[in-house]
């Protein structure tokens, strides 16, 4: 019989503090990257699905086991990273393709995109370090906000978990 309790009662009974530390985490990260990108979050979301595309392909074979420095190798980065179009990233988001076109060439023209040889979206080399400095925070937030979870479901399961002497006397009865 398993007396561990069920993780959706634990996480039911502090729900409202559960929102409430996530929202803690999601509404400042969002009003940041508000700002960064001049409070248009489509721009943002078509940037952050193409960077995701472009880089899955060299963590899919290995990449996480060689330097990511290869990333900024010109020569390199053709073969270890995947581009995309536009249609792929309208499917990806559920934004309307005419939209995501719109955006893209906004993306051109800050110098975040370029298109590769095959006319295919790529993130311009070094726009990731104008975000490394958000994304160590974020990191951190992300660390406090699951430690802070941790901590409460832990302090849940002790409190629905029986005492060691009621165990006891709960298995001589097995």
């Amino acid at each position: 019989m398993n007396t561990a309790p069920d993780k959706a009662l634990l996480m039911e009974r502090h729900a409202y503090q559960i929102s409430h530390l996530i929202a803690g985490f999601t509404v400042p990260l969002m009003r940041n990257l508000y700002h960064q990108f001049d409070g248009d979050m489509v721009q943002m979301m078509i940037l952050g699905e193409i960077s995701l595309h472009n880089v899955s392909q060299f963590f899919r074979k290995g990449g996480a086991d060689v330097p990511e420095k290869l990333l900024d190798d010109l020569q390199q980065r053709g073969q270890l990273m995947q581009s995309c179009n536009a249609l792929s990233i309208s499917e990806a988001t559920g934004i309307p393709r005419e939209t995501v076109r719109r955006k893209v060439e906004q993306l051109l023209e800050k110098g975040w995109l370029y298109r590769d040889e095959h006319k295919r979206l790529m993130v311009r080399q070094g726009v990731s370090t104008g975000f490394a400095r958000r994304n160590a925070e974020t990191t951190q937030d992300i660390l406090a906000l699951a430690a802070k979870l941790q901590a409460l479901l832990q302090e849940v399961e002790a409190e629905v978990a029986p005492p060691p002497a009621q165990v006891l006397k709960m298995g001589n009865f097995l």
